[in-house]
């Protein structure tokens, strides 16, 4: 009984490893002059840190750095890092999302349907924060990324 238990738990697991999209790195900078708090809110917010590891750190210091890896099981075509940080007044919230887009046009000679990838970024900031947001590397092959989130 045990056996089948373990079975169909690790087939479980390998076929949620299978469906992983691919994993963005995120590298969160505190560029101001006080620490920030790092604050989840909605639902992709929620999602976000749910699929990090390690888990953002919940303050970021003046003048130091956060990283952490998102990779959603959603598909292996999708993922996407929603997060938020705020000193009281000022906040930034970030976006990084990956989509794999089926290409128009037909099907490959194997009958494969095509794809293009798409990486996508924005930063949004209110109360006079300073936020930005740059993909800094993508990798064709496993379609990982990296992202810098920077508060000033």
């Amino acid at each position: 009984m045990h056996k089948i238990t373990l079975a169909a738990v690790l087939l479980g697991l390998s076929s949620s490893i299978a469906l992983a999209g691919p994993t963005v790195t995120v590298t969160f900078k505190n560029q101001g002059k006080t620490d920030v708090r790092y604050q989840v809110i909605g639902k992709n917010e929620i999602e976000t840190q749910a699929n990090a590891s390690p888990k953002p750190v919940s303050v970021v210091p003046a003048g130091r750095s956060d990283t952490y890896y998102i990779a959603s099981p959603l598909s292996p075509d999708v993922n996407y890092a929603f997060v938020r940080y705020t000193d009281g007044a000022r906040q930034c919230e970030f976006r990084t999302t990956f989509v794999n887009v089926p290409k128009p046009g037909g099907l490959l000679n194997n009958g494969v349907i095509p794809k293009v990838p798409q990486w996508n970024k924005t930063a949004t900031g209110s109360g006079g924060a300073f936020c930005n947001a740059e993909i800094t590397y993508y990798n064709m092959a496993t379609l990982e990324w990296s992202v810098e989130f920077t508060m000033r």
